[in-house]
């Protein structure tokens, strides 16, 4: 009986104009989303390769230079675009796409899109992850707003239950109904959706994606079921389908605009960063003054050269069968690791501080732990973009030590920077190469977002169909 209900709540959606009509206007949104997705994807990629080809020649053909100072020369990390950002952009495009690996720095990304984007691009751009998170649950709401309260109204309702149905298979029923009739649209768009990440990633890359992908298709599905059951359990409640109309699209309105607006600048009030001069003269005062503010750094300096003194048994660091100062820059990369890492990470806690404020403000609106989940199995979440810098500044601290110990070991003079390397150092330095985490990696992040997703949607379902048992009938 259910999945008789179900076929004929699929059936009069299909043949009411609204369906039909909305649902064309959303399936080509979404349609031309992913082909902005898939043109911005590859034109992306494309530039990222050539750039970072180029950086490398440029490396390469320096000619000679002392190590050091090719350190400080530096190279370009380009981060890699993933695959799903086609889907789901992300943070992309305030992260920035690479940043610059010298001697004595940890710097910030560089290249955020945004910050040369027309004022009608920082509106928001169109992408498949918007049109998933705004419209689908708009057109739900259209479309069942009187899936019950209708049918009270014209007098239907009774007779629909006079045949001895039960109210909680009649309930399901009309919600399957619903889903189903989604599910016209969401198929298509879910297989045009792997095309497009066919064509833009080949084979192995889509074979890599497809778990990711799983989990993005997951998600959403809980979410378009959360808005079903909230549908279902408002059209039930109230008496007339205008009010369930008023209703849906205010919680709608709440869930997918103010609350995350709300949201944001609560965690940014809450949870405030530190402007970039605060940040870097922090690190300026430490580099200087040391970590505990008790070790300036030519105490520091001097500590080096007595201990090199004493271990290789000389008189003075004239004497030593090393350079000292290519062991003094090496010494002082690592303890400015300390330093930034003591400053990076307090900015890192922030930004956490001001996830989780978004995290517990989903328990209220079901956009939020959404979007979140989107954004993670698209690979363009704050997690992602974390593991990137990680790697990068880990590639940055093994880069200057092989050029810093080169200087320190294979220097004939002891005097200073008059040592010089040529190409053949050049090419045998690594290329930096990133490797996006795993799916589990993902998941495991993005754990407590998909817990909350979760609760929304079997709990609104259950609430949707307790609604329909409990309802009046006229």
């Amino acid at each position: 009986m259910i999945i008789k209900i179900a076929r004929k709540e699929m059936t009069e959606l299909w043949r009411d104009g609204r369906f039909r009509w909305s649902g064309l206007i959303v399936f080509a949104l979404l349609l031309v989303a992913l082909a902005v997705g898939w043109k911005n994807y590859t034109t992306v990629k494309r530039e990222h390769d050539t750039a970072n080809a180029e950086s490398r020649r440029t490396w390469e053909d320096q000619g000679k230079r002392n190590p050091h100072s090719a350190a400080h020369f530096g190279v370009y990390a380009f981060k890699p675009k993933t695959p799903l950002s086609l889907i789901d952009s992300g943070l992309d495009n305030y992260t920035g796409t690479n940043i610059w690996v010298e001697a004595h720095y940890q710097n910030p990304s560089r290249g955020r899109p945004v910050e040369d984007a027309t004022a009608l691009q920082r509106f928001g751009e169109l992408t498949a992850a918007g049109v998933l998170l705004l419209l689908l649950p708009l057109l739900i709401v259209f479309l069942g707003f009187d899936i019950f309260a209708g049918e009270r109204e014209r007098g239907t309702l009774r007779q629909a239950l006079s045949i001895g149905v039960k109210q909680s298979d009649f309930a399901l029923g009309k919600l399957l109904g619903l889903l189903a009739a989604l599910g016209i649209l969401l198929v298509p768009a879910t297989i045009a959706g792997v095309l497009a990440l066919a064509l833009a990633t080949g084979n192995d890359l889509l074979l890599a994606s497809l778990p990711r992908f799983t989990l993005l298709c997951l998600s959403y599905l809980l979410y378009f079921s959360a808005f079903a059951g909230i549908v279902v359990a408002v059209s039930a409640l109230v008496a007339t389908a205008r009010l369930s109309l008023v209703i849906l699209i205010g919680f709608w309105i709440l869930s997918s605009l103010v609350v995350p607006r709300l949201a944001n600048d609560l965690a940014e009030r809450v949870y405030p960063e530190p402007s970039s001069e605060q940040f870097w003269a922090a690190i300026d005062k430490d580099l200087k003054e040391g970590v505990d503010g008790h070790n300036p750094a030519n105490d520091r300096t001097k500590a080096l050269e007595e201990k090199l003194i004493q271990q290789y048994g000389v008189a003075k660091r004239e004497d030593l069968p090393i350079n000292f100062n290519g062991i003094a820059l090496n010494a002082g990369e690592e303890y400015a690791s300390q330093v930034f890492d003591k400053h990076w990470s307090r900015v890192w806690h922030t930004y956490y501080s001001q996830q989780k404020v978004h995290q517990a403000f989903g328990v209220v609106a079901p956009f939020l732990p959404t979007r979140s989940l989107s954004m993670g199995f698209a690979g363009t979440d704050l997690a992602h973009y974390e593991d990137f810098t990680g790697a990068v500044e880990q590639y940055r601290r093994d880069f200057n030590r092989m050029l810093n110990m080169d200087f320190a070991e294979n220097s004939k003079t002891k005097d200073g920077y008059n040592y010089f390397v040529d190409r053949e150092l050049w090419e045998r330095s690594p290329d930096f190469a990133y490797q996006q985490p795993n799916v589990t990696w993902a998941l495991t992040n993005q754990i407590w977002n998909l817990l909350i997703l979760a609760a929304w949607a079997f709990g609104a379902i259950a609430i949707g169909i307790y609604a329909a048992v409990r309802m009046r009938i006229d």
